[in-house]
């Protein structure tokens, strides 16, 4: 049978709390009681709790993973790999959602900033000044997952934003299409940013001029793609392919060409940046860039688990992407090719060079 807690306690001849106090080395426990408790513990081959371990180092055994929106695929994908490393090194995980709002972003923030997380990573929305200090002050160890925030010095997991879409949007180019739109995100993210820098490399590298007009800005959400989509394809002459910041902005572009009448790939080439399990079964289906979502939480987890064993000086990792070519992508007027269940490909983001490092650990 294994011992218990009440059972060091009752051989030692004090309380639980004592046990717990001695075993963690707490000044208002004399020598002698810990002495004697630790005797107990030994005799009885008594191991406390993953809690009650990290406990006695000072800390909890909680990490939080801070996201903007827990029904995206994506990040459903980053809190799967965060949560099955932490558990290899007998760590829980805390997540929240802030639901793409702001001030629940803060609000979220402020009650994680009470000591219970032994590590925090995050990926945020807030770009004020008031959630920036906050989030710069957090006690513990903290990562950063996709993006970072303008002034927070903390390793962050990304993929090679720029690279793969340029990579991607290429591909588009060299398919005969000379109209390619654009749905992006938030200005003030730095991966919308890196992502419009790629997608106006690739139009730099085909010698093509890119009209303003085929770039939305600050769309996020099946609502913000829906909108976007129908003001492109308002316009004259409309594209013919749209690249979509994210898969949810994707999906509300889909729902608007459906609704208008048009067939994909004929009238109009679609491509998403990260992927979903619905893209394949659609018809046609999506092509997609895929970030390794998962790698991203197992990393995240990884880097907080070293900062908790003391590392310092932790840079950030940039993991690979690839792109998927499925049934959305043809030439412009090409007639609908039906794609058979293995016919899509993956196109490495190394297809085009770029001047950003390899993946790994900077």
């Amino acid at each position: 049978m294994v011992a218990g807690i009440r059972d060091v306690a009752r051989l030692a001849g004090v309380s639980t709390a004592t046990v717990t106090r001695a075993l963690r080395d707490e000044l208002s426990v004399t020598d002698a009681t810990k002495a004697k408790v630790r005797e107990a513990a030994r005799r009885l081959d008594y191991v406390p709790s993953a809690a009650a371990r990290a406990l006695s180092r000072g800390r909890s055994n909680l990490l939080g993973l801070f996201v903007p929106d827990i029904t995206n695929p994506f990040y459903a994908q980053v809190a799967q790999g965060l949560e099955d490393r932490a558990a290899q090194a007998r760590y829980h995980c805390v997540i929240a959602s802030s639901h793409l709002n702001p001030e629940r972003e803060r609000h979220l923030l402020t009650s994680f900033q009470d000591g219970t997380l032994a590590g925090l990573a995050a990926t945020t929305v807030g770009t004020d000044e008031r959630f920036t200090a906050a989030l710069g002050a957090t006690q513990g160890p903290l990562v950063l997952v996709d993006r970072r925030p303008r002034g927070i010095k903390a390793p962050l997991v990304r993929t090679d934003n720029r690279k793969v879409t340029r990579g991607a949007i290429g591909e588009l180019l060299d398919m005969g299409h000379q109209r390619v739109a654009m749905i992006s995100g938030p200005r003030d993210f730095d991966t919308a940013c890196q992502r419009l820098s790629g997608f106006r490399l690739a139009y730099r590298d085909a010698g093509l001029g890119l009209p303003d007009e085929y770039i939305r800005h600050g769309h996020l959400g099946e609502e913000g793609g829906f909108r976007a989509m129908n003001e492109l394809l308002a316009l004259d002459p409309r594209p013919t392919a749209v690249f979509c910041f994210n898969n949810l902005v994707t999906v509300g572009a889909l729902k608007a060409i459906r609704q208008a009448g048009l067939r994909i790939p004929t009238d109009i080439s679609l491509l998403a940046f990260d992927d979903m399990t619905l893209f394949p079964l659609v018809e046609p289906p999506i092509s997609a860039i895929d970030q390794p979502a998962y790698e991203m939480g197992r990393c995240a987890a990884d880097l907080l688990l070293r900062m908790l064993d003391g590392e310092q000086g932790l840079g950030d990792v940039v993991l690979p992407a690839k792109m998927i070519i499925r049934g959305s992508m043809a030439p412009p007027g090409a007639p609908p090719n039906p794609t058979p269940p293995d016919g899509s490909r993956a196109v490495p983001s190394s297809r085009r060079a770029d001047t950003e490092q390899p993946a790994g650990r900077n």
